[in-house]
C-alpha cells in the first residue's frame, strides 16, 4: 500500500485549512473525530504484531491479524462518522479477497445467533457467504467478533498463514478505502470553498 507513513494524503492541507478557517470549515467536534480517525489510521497502518509470553507464533499471527483489523475498522468508523458516510453503508467489492474471507468466515458462522445480535448483519453475512463479494460485510462481522470476544484464530482459520493473510489484506483494503474517502471528502469541501485539493 503506497501511502505516506505519517499522514493521509491531504491531511496537512486539512489541518492548515482548519487553522485558517476555524469553525467555518470544520466544527471543533468534527475536527476531534477526524483527529481520532487519523490516529487510528496511523496505528493500523504501522501495526506490526502482538506479542504475548508463552503463546505460540501461530496464535500471535492470528490475533495480530484480528486486532489490526479491529483498529483499521475503528478508523473507518470514525471517518464515516466525521463525513456522514457510515462505514456500514460502504460497499467494497473485492472478489478474490472475498473468496479467501469466505473460507475463513464459514468456520465462524456456525453459531451466528450467539455472535451477532443485529439481524441485518446476520442476513448480510449469509449473503456474503453465499457469494456476495462485498468484503465490507466480512469486515463488519469480524470487527464484531474481535470486539465482543467471539473471535479466535482457530475459529476463523486465522491460525493458518492464508487465513491470517486474508485478514491482513482486508485491513489494507479498509485503509485504502479510508484514504480514498478522506481525499474525496476533502476535495469536495475545498471545492465548495473555491480551492481544489
Amino acid at each position: 500500500m503506497k501511502v505516506d507513513a505519517h499522514h493521509l494524503i491531504g491531511w496537512k492541507q486539512f489541518c492548515a485549512t482548519c487553522r485558517a478557517d476555524g469553525d467555518s470549515f470544520c466544527t471543533p467536534e468534527t475536527r476531534a473525530i477526524f483527529n481520532r480517525f487519523s490516529a487510528r489510521y496511523r496505528l493500523a497502518l504501522k501495526f506490526e504484531a502482538v506479542h504475548a509470553h508463552g503463546c505460540s507464533e501461530r496464535a500471535m499471527r492470528g490475533y495480530t491479524a484480528g486486532l489490526r483489523l479491529l483498529v483499521a475498522y475503528s478508523a473507518a468508523e470514525l471517518l464515516g462518522e466525521a463525513t456522514d458516510q457510515k462505514v456500514v453503508g460502504w460497499e467494497i467489492k473485492a472478489p478474490k479477497l472475498a473468496v479467501a474471507l469466505r473460507k475463513s468466515l464459514s468456520r465462524a458462522t456456525g453459531n451466528q445467533n450467539g455472535v451477532f445480535s443485529d439481524a441485518r448483519l446476520k442476513r448480510r453475512l449469509d449473503q456474503f457467504i453465499a457469494g456476495d463479494d462485498d468484503v465490507r460485510v466480512a469486515a463488519t462481522a469480524l470487527r464484531v467478533m474481535v470486539a465482543h470476544g467471539s473471535f479466535t484464530p482457530t475459529g476463523t482459520d486465522a491460525l493458518a498463514k492464508a487465513g491470517a493473510e486474508a485478514l491482513q489484506r482486508l485491513s489494507d483494503v479498509l485503509l485504502q478505502q479510508c484514504e480514498q474517502r478522506f481525499a474525496s471528502w476533502l476535495h469536495e469541501m475545498l471545492a465548495k470553498r473555491g480551492e481544489a485539493a
